[in-house]
């Protein structure tokens, strides 16, 4: 739910916020702070959820704040929810969050193999 005050969040909003979060993740004491965290989760998913992801999290919503969400989980879901229905309708918004989302998610090494072990049964 978004905050009292700001009652709409306009494309132009979305994409200032998605600048100003993009942003706030290259300013040299953050970027550290993020790499700091990504080097100690290595490549385990879990630490990574650990370490890496609250930090960018609430860099994130020291953002969204200022465009009305809460700064909360349920802010950042309203946000995200946004975000994606401007995604559908404009190039910018769906180049902006994928940046973003390259940053949140970045590619996990998978050591091979991958597929799945039948045993005997020919179940895996």
């Amino acid at each position: 739910m978004m905050a009292l005050g700001k009652s709409q969040f306009s494309l132009a909003d979305c994409k200032v916020a998605l600048r100003e979060i993009l942003d706030t993740y290259n300013v040299p004491e953050n970027a550290a702070r993020l790499e700091e965290a990504r080097i100690a989760s290595g490549n385990d998913m879990l630490k990574s959820m650990q370490n890496f992801f609250p930090l960018a999290t609430q860099m994130q919503m020291q953002v969204i704040q200022r465009f009305g969400f809460l700064p909360d989980g349920e802010g950042l879901v309203q946000f995200t929810k946004a975000v994606r229905s401007y995604e559908e309708q404009d190039q910018d918004v769906r180049q902006l969050n994928d940046q973003l989302r390259s940053i949140l998610i970045p590619s996990v090494n998978v050591p091979y193999p991958v597929s799945p072990t039948v045993n005997q049964n020919g179940v895996s």
